[in-house]
């Protein structure tokens, strides 16, 4: 019987505050640790992943700043995200084998987290074609963006609740141009964060608890 993953909530923190209990959580698992879920959500920030290049951020980092938007540089997979309140964001520090995942399970299983949960204040998300994530009829929903080291994952999703949508002006999201992006609110729905998060927690530690059979996971990948 593998151990729960542990849940926690940090509110709402500035980036470089949540990469420091990232950080602190992986250290703690490599150490043979446990398992845990972080859940919070950023002020206003834009997080650049690896790939992503000059084109992905449309205004300078100066005009962010200006604007009262943070940027940072990480080192998850991924383009350009943005960041903000009303968006609930899940960093899972979480031993891949041990649980049966490999990158490729471990990344649907996030999306399967934010499809569940959408699902649970009646807005219908599925995977597209285009790109990693959970989207409606109406644009992306929620990101992914991991980085796993020595087996263990940081980073995780970002799902839009009830986030300022115009935000999103100032990147390409997910290295799209031109993509639309949505929210639960937009969807229809008048969940707010807090009730949200709240229904994350049974949804996401399920999903983390171990890979789908080869079956489920084949579908979803």
């Amino acid at each position: 019987m593998r151990e729960p993953v542990a849940w926690k909530w940090l509110g709402r923190r500035v980036y470089d505050d949540a990469l420091a209990q990232q950080t602190a959580a992986w250290e703690t698992r490599r150490a043979g640790g446990s398992d845990v879920c972080l859940a919070l959500e950023h002020p206003p920030t834009v997080t650049l992943g690896k790939r992503a290049g000059a084109a992905d951020l449309r205004v300078s980092e100066d005009l962010l700043a200006a604007r009262g938007i943070a940027c940072a540089r990480v080192e998850r997979g991924g383009f350009a995200t943005y960041h903000g309140p009303g968006q609930l964001v899940l960093y899972p520090i979480v031993a891949l084998a041990p649980r049966g995942f490999g990158v490729g399970t471990f990344v649907a299983a996030l999306e399967a987290i934010m499809i569940d949960l959408a699902a649970v204040f009646g807005v219908a998300a599925r995977r597209d074609p285009r790109g990693r994530g959970v989207w409606t009829e109406r644009g992306k929903l929620g990101a992914v963006g991991i980085r796993v080291r020595d087996g263990i994952s940081t980073h995780g999703l970002a799902l839009n609740v009830d986030v300022d949508l115009q935000a999103f002006d100032v990147i390409a999201p997910c290295g799209m141009p031109g993509v639309a992006v949505t929210s639960l609110r937009r969807e229809g729905t008048a969940a707010a964060l807090p009730q949200v998060a709240t229904a994350a927690q049974a949804i996401a530690c399920r999903h983390l608890a171990a890979a789908p059979d080869a079956e489920r996971w084949r579908a979803a990948v």
